[in-house]
């Protein structure tokens, strides 16, 4: 990471990599300091690796019960327990839908950008 005709260059690995295979400099006009190089190299890192999208339905509740309206750019952590395992996670709301059910209930079905 490193401005075009100015500031500093950082370089950015993943942890516990030994960072022998690096990916092609990224070179921009506002790339000058030292904590914005190093969270733009962070960005570029977090593009790879094992990701999914995963979408739940869960109940709408009001906003005094959780998880109440979950809205994009929030982040999630969701209690799995599928197949008898368990193993919690964090993901990104990328979308949310909401939808009226026969009966009364409200349903919203998100979106979650997951990292394995």
């Amino acid at each position: 990471m490193s401005g075009t005709n100015a500031g500093v260059a950082v370089n950015v690995k993943r942890s516990g990599s030994s960072g022998d295979n690096p990916a092609p400099d990224i070179l921009e006009d506002w790339l000058t300091e030292t904590q914005v190089n190093t969270e733009r190299g962070r960005n570029e890192l977090a593009k790879g690796g094992q990701q999914s999208i995963t979408t739940i339905e869960l109940p709408l509740s009001d906003s005094n019960t959780a998880p109440g309206l979950i809205e994009p750019g929030m982040l999630v952590e969701v209690q799995d327990t599928l197949l008898g395992e368990r193993g919690d996670w964090q993901g990104l709301c990328l979308s949310t839908s909401i939808t009226a059910e026969s009966g009364g209930s409200v349903i919203q079905k998100i979106d979650l950008e997951r990292h394995y």
